[in-house]
């Protein structure tokens, strides 16, 4: 890039950083074989019409992304193949970088531009993610990937209604935000509800503070208490699901050992000492996420108090959902392949909180743009070295599958996919990052599951 102009030498990283994200993707979707469970979803739907997938889902697990996932697996293969098959795969990968673009949105609070700030942002997120524990969200199976995606997905752009404020002047407008706030109602169990609760208590508060009549509210915040109606109708219609009882009760409530909070009134001293428990248990991937986000706000709160573009207010409402998240996911001992599904948003939530507690010391420092150039070229190359390292590792599994899955056949009655030889076939981690899938052939040890072991 010598003989550039350091405006044009801004604009080329900058693309080749934005590339870096789908294309990593796009490669991991098209490498990536079905495991057992997705087969299992694709048997169970197989004879079904699309109108009765979405019917049952409905009864088992009503999720947006568990709708996505269910009809998916209805058209695709084990492995890449032409048709309808790439074009789920195509659309789960568009997904997943929409949910990174959309996040740096909003770091930044506004679109992301071909500076290298924004494209720092960018991949850092990225990075933060594929080399956590939580980067299994994306790369363990399709089941999980399809779920949590969309689910993290609408979360933050139903927040971005808050953190941008638009406004619906015309009909359509309406009608998409309420469905944006729909969609996130039934996105996962958890945090719709506490992203419904926070919200509303920091808008009675704003009333009383400023205030200001409940119509003059109405009117100026119209846009957000649309989308607040439709989170609210979203949530009533994922917990009149019946599949919701099954799931708090019985065999799994036995397995991951789930506490009733009305346990409380029957048996108080055992409830407590069980929520106590799992909220230690639980803390162990993410207990560093407290004490760093309340740094975050101690120096929003002090050092950069005066500074006009101060983040603590949005510091402050991520702190309390992750606390509140850790406190109702904690009914249950969260372990084996749940683990990095149901932590998952409070490890998002932290990546948001870092960022956009650098992007603030970054502005406020006023950092040279050549110290900008040279972390977004680290980054550039961290990126890309981790799509190396996937493409390795996926690429050699899938080719290993290919073979065993010519032999393949689903038994239903056991619940397996059976080669010949009838070996799980487990993968081998990628070198670097340690990134893996999951096995057509076998759930995989519970017991070790996590990248880093549990």
């Amino acid at each position: 890039m010598y003989g550039m102009s350091g405006s044009k030498k801004e604009k080329v990283l900058c693309l080749v950083g934005y590339a870096l994200v789908p294309v990593f993707f796009v490669a991991l979707y098209f490498l990536m074989t079905e495991t057992l469970e997705d087969i299992i979803q694709a048997d169970w739907g197989k004879n079904m019409s699309i109108g009765g997938i979405l019917r049952g889902t409905y009864n088992v697990v009503p999720r947006l992304g568990e709708y996505y996932q269910r009809i998916a697996v209805h058209y695709m293969t084990p492995q890449l193949s032409f048709g309808l098959d790439m074009v789920f795969r195509l659309i789960t990968a568009i997904a997943a970088t929409g949910l990174i673009y959309l996040t740096t949105a909003f770091v930044v609070k506004r679109r992301p531009k071909l500076e290298y700030k924004d494209v720092l942002v960018y991949l850092g997120i990225m990075a933060f993610f594929m080399i956590s524990i939580f980067g299994e969200t994306f790369t363990y199976r399709f089941s999980i990937a399809n779920n949590y995606i969309w689910g993290m997905l609408s979360a933050i752009a139903f927040l971005m209604i808050f953190r941008i404020p638009v406004q619906c002047n015309k009909w359509w407008k309406f009608v998409l935000t309420f469905l944006l706030g729909f969609a996130f109602g039934i996105s996962t169990e958890i945090a719709p509800v506490l992203i419904l609760g926070v919200i509303v208590v920091y808008i009675l508060a704003k009333i009383c503070r400023e205030k200001s009549k409940t119509k003059e509210v109405l009117v100026r915040y119209r846009s957000q208490i649309i989308a607040l109606v439709g989170l609210l109708v979203g949530i009533g219609f994922f917990y009149l699901g019946s599949g919701l009882s099954a799931r708090t009760s019985g065999w799994y409530a036995e397995t991951y050992d789930y506490v009733s909070l009305m346990g409380i009134f029957a048996n108080p001293i055992s409830t407590i000492r069980g929520l106590v428990g799992h909220v230690w248990y639980n803390l162990r991937y993410v207990f560093f996420a407290i004490p760093l986000m309340l740094s975050y706000i101690f120096i929003e709160a002090t050092l950069l108090r005066k500074d006009k573009q101060s983040e603590l207010f949005w510091q402050i409402i991520l702190f309390v959902f992750c606390i509140l998240f850790i406190g109702a996911t904690s009914l249950i001992a969260v372990h084996d392949d749940l683990y990095v599904r149901f932590m998952v948003p409070v490890f998002f939530a932290l990546v948001i909180a870092t960022m956009m507690f650098v992007v603030h010391v970054l502005d406020f420092a006023k950092i040279a743009q050549k110290k900008l150039s040279v972390s977004a070229i680290i980054m550039i190359g961290l990126n890309t070295v981790l799509i190396a390292d996937m493409v390795f590792a996926f690429t050699i599994y899938n080719r290993l599958l290919a073979e065993k899955l010519e032999t393949a056949y689903y038994d239903p009655d056991r619940l397996l996919l059976i080669c010949e030889d009838e070996e799980e076939v487990p993968m081998s981690s990628s070198p670097i990052f340690n990134l893996e899938q999951g096995s057509p052939f076998g759930w995989g040890d519970p017991k070790n599951y996590t990248k880093f072991g549990l």
